[in-house]
């Protein structure tokens, strides 16, 4: 069946991050624990990191048996109950949140091929969804709107925002009945094996694996992507060749 609907991931799908993770860890939790002290709230450093990578480990795992998404400001509620300040205002809770993504934020850039792609398949005439895993909505709508990414899109959905996680099949599934598509006439775009092209075959559509950013996590086992890409800039040539019936 010929594809009609795409469906994309956003990190490291259509925006990237360079790599200095130890620098950008450094910066986030000192920018949280900054916006803390603001409050009267004032964590030991190594104290806080440790109980705050402890907590999103313990709920990273529960992710992968439940699929349900647990937001980023209930982990930082757990983490500073477990230092001292059990009940802490959600706006504040907010706040440190923000702070901590915010030299994040700054540091993701579009992939050049990003939005001519997109401006072509938009042409052509496909529908086009985007379907993020993120602990915090606000903080990809920041980078979706930042991004001039909004206009592309209908429906943009975020786990953080509707509870469950891809690989859940509920959310690949609902994008079809907005669209009032068949699954089959559906393909996925992302960098993430297990989230997005499990999520993919799991709700009956094709699945593009995104291999742009160097060490992303590969395919192992039955999860066998439909097409791999090196550049965004490759995804019509698959769609035509699939449409000829031939092999991606």
């Amino acid at each position: 069946m010929r594809i009609r609907g795409l469906i994309f991931d956003l990190g490291h799908t259509l925006i990237e991050l360079p790599a200095d993770p130890e620098s950008l860890r450094r910066e986030m939790y000192a920018a949280a624990r900054s916006a803390l002290s603001h409050h009267g709230i004032q964590v030991e450093a190594q104290a806080f990191e440790a109980a705050l990578e402890r907590w999103m480990a313990l709920r990273y795992g529960r992710w992968q048996e439940d699929w349900r998404e647990y937001p980023l400001v209930e982990t930082f509620g757990l983490a500073l109950a477990e230092l001292g300040y059990p009940g802490t205002p959600e706006a504040i809770l907010r706040e440190a949140v923000r702070a901590f993504l915010a030299p994040q934020e700054a540091r993701w850039r579009l992939f050049p091929d990003a939005l001519p792609t997109l401006d072509q398949l938009k042409g052509r005439g496909y529908r086009l969804a985007l379907l993020t895993n993120s602990g915090d909505a606000d903080h990809s709508w920041r980078l979706i709107r930042h991004f001039g990414l909004q206009p592309y899109f209908d429906p943009i959905v975020i786990s953080a925002a509707v509870g469950w996680r891809k690989p859940h099949p509920v959310l690949f599934e609902g994008i079809a009945a907005t669209w009032d598509l068949p699954p089959k006439a559906i393909a996925v775009v992302g960098d993430l094996p297990e989230a997005d092209i499990r999520g993919a075959h799991l709700a009956g559509m094709r699945g593009i694996w995104a291999a742009m950013v160097a060490g992303t996590s590969t395919p192992t086992g039955a999860i066998r992507p439909d097409a791999v890409i090196r550049s965004l800039s490759e995804i019509p040539a698959i769609l035509d060749r699939w449409a000829d019936g031939a092999e991606a």
